[in-house]
């Protein structure tokens, strides 16, 4: 998958156990892959405007009414020009992304517009699954050789993780431990 935005392009590729994100700029490339065992099962999705020109713009705009009440006019609507140009610019750099939270230093971030929103929702969820069906393959393997300990550690961080529900983790730990079913509280007859 390719995203832009602005002179920036990003390529995301899925791979056996991570994801390839490759990233240019005007100035800077970079290329890393992160494990599907950092990619949390989570996403966000927001728009963010930059508040920098925000204040700026507003700012320009109490200043040009401060110096209309005066007579200095070239100054108000120089005042007004600069309050249109940050309130403007503030608009136009509005930033809206689907991120998915990872347990390492770098988040996965895709921007979207209102044309593409739904396809990176999608491929942000095909890269939520793609995790998920690696750890839940890696980690959910019931064999009676292994130590039964460390087979509970593993499906206890499937479980955190949300890999898993608690349904499933008591019928893998049931399968674990030879359970053919739950036996019930009291007195057999």
């Amino acid at each position: 998958m390719t995203n832009k935005r602005y002179f920036t392009t990003q390529t995301f590729e899925l791979l056996a156990d991570g994801l390839k994100i490759s990233r240019r700029g005007i100035l800077d490339s970079s290329e890393y892959e992160i494990s599907f065992e950092h990619i949390h099962n989570k996403k966000r999705v927001q728009t963010e405007t930059n508040n920098n020109l925000l204040f700026l713009g507003f700012f320009c705009l109490v200043l040009g009414f401060l110096f209309s009440l005066g007579s200095n006019m070239e100054i108000m609507i120089i005042l007004f020009v600069f309050a249109a140009i940050f309130l403007i610019g503030a608009l136009l750099t509005r930033q809206s992304t689907v991120t998915i939270l990872t347990y390492s230093a770098e988040n996965i971030c895709f921007y979207y517009n209102k044309r593409n929103k739904q396809s990176i929702l999608n491929y942000a969820d095909e890269v939520i699954a793609a995790s998920n069906a690696y750890l839940y393959n890696k980690y959910s393997k019931v064999d009676p050789a292994m130590p039964i300990e460390d087979q509970v550690k593993n499906l206890n961080f499937l479980r955190d993780r949300s890999v898993i529900t608690q349904e499933q983790f008591d019928q893998l730990k049931d399968q674990l431990l030879g359970r053919s079913h739950k036996s019930a509280v009291g007195f057999g007859r």
